[in-house]
């Protein structure tokens, strides 16, 4: 059994860095082509701020992210609404390996 200092302690938490959410994020947005909302993408991949992680993507990572609309009905079907929705068109290309044999 832990002491009470013991048990108040707090645990260092492992670091969840914009590499491991930018991949989570690509799995997502890979199994659902139709697009994921930012809401959906937060719930489904733990992020912090799903719109700072796939500015992270596009702008420093090289994913490809697409913008597009998702009509949803509201007003009991009276009316609709659209929501923002992010699709994946491609995931960055992998780094070319160097020569092995005339190295530079």
């Amino acid at each position: 059994m832990r002491s009470a200092t013991e048990a108040a302690t707090p645990q260092a938490l492992p670091e969840d860095t914009h590499q491991a959410q930018a991949v989570r994020v690509a799995d997502c947005l890979e199994a659902h082509p139709e697009g994921c909302t930012g809401l959906e993408l937060m719930q489904a991949c733990d992020l912090g701020c799903p719109t700072k992680v796939l500015s992270a993507m596009r702008k420093e990572m090289g994913y490809g992210i697409r913008k597009g609309w998702r009509c949803v009905p509201c007003v009991d079907g009276t009316k609709s609404r659209r929501l923002r929705v992010y699709i994946l068109t491609h995931r960055p290309a992998p780094a070319a390996q160097g020569d092995l044999f005339n190295p530079p």
